[in-house]
């Protein structure tokens, strides 16, 4: 940890079955951030552990269903998060690579809107710090901030892809350009989600006994699962707004 305070693990969870889909899951947890953020400033190496901050909150080998639930809840959290303001101070003490040692070390989330979803910038990755103070705003874990953008940028096209849409169904003379730019949207898009997964997942890749043939299969088949589950996530979210 690059400075004091504790983590959090959820070990187990439960909902007993009359209970199930009722939001209670969602709810606990959010209750737990809540109090993981009333936790800031009390950041003393002097405190005992029990009343030093809590700088994230984890989860010990979630099933299928907690990953559900967690990511979308993270993803609430940082909608709101950037819905709130652009910029949050966040004091944070984080190392950092010598290309960002300049870079200021508050939570500014301008940088979504730097570049809209056609241009090929748009899916470059989010640096180091972006993810390190987003991880310490929110108090997760930096894969869950990667995990959260994704998603974010995921709802982004969706929403630049249906307003096109609306343009095409009013002019249908260019409908073959929109088309390829869409597809070319969606490959960006793909990219930016496979180089995270390898990255993400370098040693199961690594392990792979067909060699590079096998890899693109098992890479194609966990973006295919990871897509899946992002349009789960972001239709959530479309529907709870809508509500």
């Amino acid at each position: 940890k690059p400075f004091p305070g504790s983590i959090v693990r959820v070990c187990q969870a439960m909902i007993l079955p009359p209970y199930h889909r009722g939001g209670h899951g969602s709810m606990m947890l959010h209750s737990l951030h809540a109090y993981a953020q009333s936790t800031c400033g009390a950041n003393s190496t002097a405190l005992p552990m029990s009343t030093l901050e809590i700088l994230e909150v984890n989860v010990e080998d979630p099933a299928p269903a907690f990953v559900a639930l967690r990511d979308s809840v993270d993803y609430q959290r940082f909608v709101a998060l950037c819905s709130s303001t652009p910029t949050l101070d966040v004091s944070i003490d984080v190392a950092v690579s010598e290309k960002d040692s300049g870079s200021d070390n508050a939570l500014n989330l301008r940088y979504l809107n730097d570049y809209d979803a056609t241009n090929k910038e748009y899916f470059l990755p989010v640096s180091e710090i972006q993810l390190a103070t987003v991880a310490r705003a929110l108090k997760i874990t930096k894969r869950q901030a990667q995990i959260v953008h994704e998603v974010y940028k995921l709802a982004q096209v969706e929403q630049w892809k249906r307003y096109q849409q609306t343009l095409t169904g009013k002019d249908t003379s260019n409908n073959g350009k929109e088309d390829e730019l869409i597809s070319k949207v969606e490959t960006n898009y793909r990219l930016m989600v496979k180089r995270s997964l390898r990255s993400f997942r370098m040693e199961e890749l690594g392990a792979c006994a067909g060699g590079k043939e096998e890899q693109k299969i098992l890479l194609g088949r966990w973006f295919e699962e990871t897509i899946s589950h992002y349009h789960r996530l972001v239709l959530g979210s479309d529907r709870r707004r809508i509500c």
